[in-house]
């Protein structure tokens, strides 16, 4: 594979977790990324509502509009 020539070490790590450990890998990196793109949108938008701010990250991270 091309991509494990790019970066062997995570790969190899990768194959020594089981498959629970790299589930709750992935699911830590996806709180990650909601959580820096939350905090973008209340640094863009400082007065946002609660509201407002579900609707926009779920058009940054699904890139998408949410019909009302």
């Amino acid at each position: 594979m091309k991509k494990e020539k790019s970066n062997p070490i995570y790969y190899e790590l990768l194959r020594k977790m089981s498959g629970e450990e790299r589930f709750k890998r992935a699911l830590e990196l996806c709180r990650l990324v909601w959580r820096i793109t939350e905090d973008s949108i209340r640094n863009q938008f400082p007065n946002i509502s609660k509201e407002e701010l579900k609707e926009k990250l779920k058009e940054r991270i699904y890139r998408w509009k949410l019909k009302r």
